[in-house]
């Protein structure tokens, strides 16, 4: 392993650069500031082969995911690949933590779709970014308590688990371990092609400075507000209490993805910043549990011949500074509840409606009204009395 506490050599000309997550590693941020930047980035020789600032849809795509709330997009994909593959700039980059969801095949399929490309992967502390991970399941309608969340995912992924093992839906801890990446992408990109970027909860400059190194080019990045914000506490149960609720109502869940589960959408930024302040904290047995996985993490990437940016001991945290016991909060200051059932309802206010069902098909002609009464359906019946309900409320 190659290390560097201070900022990365920049790579060499004509370099692909595959910035694969983590998630809740400041990669929206990051993907907004690239964005905002593109026409100096340009202008230095780094070009940015997507056309917003964060092409999800294509990158799961590539990823080969198969959510059943998203429609595919391989046309667009393949412009892409052919861009970043042809690409005659000094340094062409693609940015989106979605990559890091690919199956070891897909993996392969990258390498040759995309060509011969260093690896930006950004990792930060396990232990904040668990409840970072907690509340993104509650925005896809998750309705486990964070502890019972937290057992889950310890037990489902011990320390020794095999790193070369597929990914499945919703393995939290697997996604975001550095091991997985050294060996599943490390075997076919080559593990001299890994970047690690550590983050600095002290410097939210870090991460742009480290990829302006690494781009080769001036500080021209700067922090940009994205949607991807975590909800306080308080605020965070209200979600969950509602998933609970719409479960037992038989919600449909493409219709939560497309309102709750959708931050783009769901405007809190403000409901945030009015809110008290209360951070969603894990419990120390958490914090030091974390910490215990970390140091395989550690040992995983100092015995491999990635490069590793930044000072490692970010990675873990102090104990001491989390609570010794989870007290859940169970009321709300009803001006941040009112707050986010605006922002909730407004989003909802814009679903399309539901298609209309099939009519119901027309009983065949009978000779007695017995008959044709047997022969309709509960339904039919039904409408036809609420039918003639109405005409003798309107009649009278």
């Amino acid at each position: 392993m190659s290390t560097s506490t201070g900022l990365p050599a920049a790579l060499p000309d004509g370099a692909r650069l595959l910035h694969i997550g983590m998630p809740k590693t400041g990669t929206t941020a990051l993907q907004h500031s690239l964005w905002a930047a593109r026409e100096a980035l340009e202008a230095q020789g780094a070009h940015n082969v997507s056309r917003r600032a964060h092409e999800k849809k294509v990158a799961l795509t590539a990823a080969g995911s198969d959510r059943d709330y998203w429609v595919p997009r391989p046309g667009r994909y393949q412009e892409l690949t052919q861009e970043f593959r042809t690409s005659d700039a000094r340094v062409s980059f693609w940015s989106s933590e979605a990559l890091s969801l690919a199956s070891v095949e897909r993996i392969r399929g990258l390498r040759e779709e995309l060509g011969p490309s260093y690896l930006v992967c950004t990792i930060r502390a396990l232990a904040p970014q668990l409840a970072s991970r907690w509340q993104q399941g509650l925005r896809r309608g998750s309705v486990h308590p964070l502890e019972d969340w937290l057992r889950t995912r310890f037990a489902e992924e011990p320390r020794d688990a095999d790193v070369h093992a597929p990914l499945r839906s919703g393995q939290a801890l697997r996604r975001i371990d550095p091991r997985r990446i050294i060996a599943q992408w490390g075997s076919v990109f080559g593990e001299d092609r890994i970047v690690f970027v550590v983050l600095d909860p002290t410097d939210h400059h870090w991460l742009l400075r480290s990829f302006e190194a690494l781009l080769g080019v001036d500080e021209v990045l700067e922090l940009t507000a994205s949607g991807n914000i975590s909800l306080p506490f308080p605020e965070a149960e209200m979600l969950r209490h509602c998933a609970i609720a719409y479960a037992e109502h038989d919600g449909d869940p493409g219709a939560w993805m497309a309102t709750a589960g959708d931050p783009r959408a769901v405007k809190l930024r403000g409901v945030v910043q009015a809110a008290p302040r209360h951070p969603t904290r894990v419990p120390r047995w958490a914090a030091e549990q974390a910490n215990e996985y970390v140091a395989d993490w550690v040992e995983a990437i100092t015995r491999s011949d990635a490069t590793l940016v930044g000072d490692i001991a970010h990675l873990s945290v102090d104990p001491a500074a989390y609570p010794e016991r989870l007290e859940v909060p169970t009321a709300l200051d009803v001006a941040s509840a009112g707050r986010m059932m605006d922002a909730y309802f407004r989003v909802g206010l814009k679903l399309p409606p539901a298609p209309a069902p099939p009519p119901a098909p027309t009983p065949a002609p009978s000779s007695s009204p017995s008959s044709a009464l047997a022969s309709a359906s509960g339904s039919a019946i039904l409408q036809e009395l609420r039918r003639r309900a109405l005409r003798r409320i309107r009649s009278r």
